[in-house]
């Protein structure tokens, strides 16, 4: 179940319901549907119309069944779960896994850290960010490229790269650095993220190589059918982002970062 049905469901349970503002997600659902035709909830016409339970008893029976733990304050996946039976109905911001590369120390949950030694040896070193301190730093998207990202930018930033999607502004504001650059697609994905990052390190930069336009030219692909422009991008006036915003809606593809990593 999810959080806009547990709102509609608990809100009915304790009043009747104006019939206007429900949900067309609820409306055309079959739980709502066979409610209706059980005749445990009925859809009244009169004046604006409302939606009235018929039976109670047998009501309370599918609430509690549907939603075992209504009182259930959500901070965890398992808190989801306990109280929609679904782990992904509302969004938690969990404690982010981060992985770093570089070559000098650097201060990670207030702990100075040798990260030459560490990314000598093991290639990476990855924590629970709780903080870290650097001066230059640089965001790679995708894995592949971070692995292996001085041999394009050199040892004199500390390179990151997150587990899943990129963080919301609370996670972003836990790392304090001078310099910031941001090494990702360049699609929109890519260029919402840069931006969002923008709003936390002001002097942000994206990452555009010299030869962007022959790359994007012989290896750029596609963009997929549901491809949206997203709102902060709509907005901005950066204009390395509208280039190449433009570029991506004149030519309808856009150019992954790895290529930019090839014969290095």
């Amino acid at each position: 179940m999810s959080k806009i049905e547990f709102e509609f469901y608990t809100k009915l349970k304790n009043n009747r319901m104006a019939k206007k503002p429900i949900p067309t997600t609820i409306k055309n659902s079959s739980i709502f549907k066979s409610l209706v035709n059980s005749k445990i909830i009925e859809p009244i016409q009169r004046g604006k119309g409302y939606i009235k339970i018929l039976n109670e008893k047998k009501f309370n029976v599918f609430y509690l069944k549907k939603f075992p733990n209504p009182g259930c304050e959500i901070k965890t996946e398992i808190d989801n779960q306990k109280k929609f039976k679904n782990t992904k109905s509302t969004h938690i911001e969990k404690d982010r896994v981060i992985f770093i590369r570089g070559f000098k120390d650097i201060v990670i949950n207030d702990k100075k850290t040798d990260l030459n030694q560490i990314t000598s040896e093991h290639k990476l070193f990855s924590t629970i960010l709780q903080n870290l301190t650097t001066q230059k730093l640089c965001f790679v998207e995708n894995l592949e490229p971070f692995l292996n990202i001085e041999k394009l930018l050199g040892k004199d930033y500390i390179y990151v790269h997150f587990y899943g999607r990129f963080p919301k502004k609370e996670i972003l504001e836990k790392i304090a650095c001078e310099e910031y650059l941001h090494f990702g697609d360049y699609d929109f994905v890519g260029l919402s993220e840069y931006l969002k990052a923008n709003t936390v390190y002001k002097n942000a930069k994206l990452y555009i190589p010299d030869n962007f336009e022959h790359l994007f030219d012989e290896y750029s692909t596609p963009r997929k059918k549901k491809d949206t422009i997203y709102k902060n991008i709509k907005e901005t006036h950066n204009q390395e982002v509208i280039y190449i915003v433009n570029k991506i809606k004149n030519s309808n593809k856009i150019l992954e970062q790895q290529i930019i990593m090839d014969k290095l």
